[in-house]
């Protein structure tokens, strides 16, 4: 793993096929809905990166198997590599918000109306399509690897 990288993610319910995603006030006081995210540090993986910050902003522990892999690629703004992962979690949780910041699951479909970053929704749609993929895997379909 590079030293100088960034991770994030959501947490997703296979069930209801739903994905935890957060709200917080931008700076010029709009309300942008974002994923889960933050700065690895150089002695660990972008998947504990990931996990430790479901576990620092919703208290939620992820057992290792359960975050997946989406994707990586390098974002110039950040210059660094950025890491996008999901989260498989048993149970669809009522998240408390807290004092700038709001919780809320979402189907895929109505991901596609929120205020989000363009990349934040590229992000999306190429896990959405992972996931896709996985659930055809594991029921035996052929898939595109």
């Amino acid at each position: 793993m590079h030293k100088n990288f960034y991770a994030s993610g959501f947490l997703y319910h296979s069930r209801s096929q739903q994905i935890l995603l957060q709200q917080q006030t931008s700076a010029n006081k709009e309300l942008v809905w974002f994923m889960f995210g933050g700065e690895g540090s150089k002695n660990e993986s972008g998947e504990q990166t990931f996990a430790r910050i479901i576990d620092k902003v919703l208290n939620v522990k992820l057992k290792p198997s359960a975050v997946c892999p989406v994707y990586k690629y390098f974002h110039e703004e950040m210059n660094k590599d950025h890491y996008i992962f999901y989260a498989k979690i048993g149970r669809l949780e009522k998240f408390p918000e807290t004092k700038n910041t709001v919780f809320a699951w979402f189907n895929f479909k109505q991901v596609q109306k929120l205020n989000l970053s363009e990349q934040t929704k590229h992000d999306i749609m190429v896990a959405q399509r992972v996931i896709d993929s996985a659930t055809r895997r594991s029921l035996g379909q052929q898939t595109i690897d």
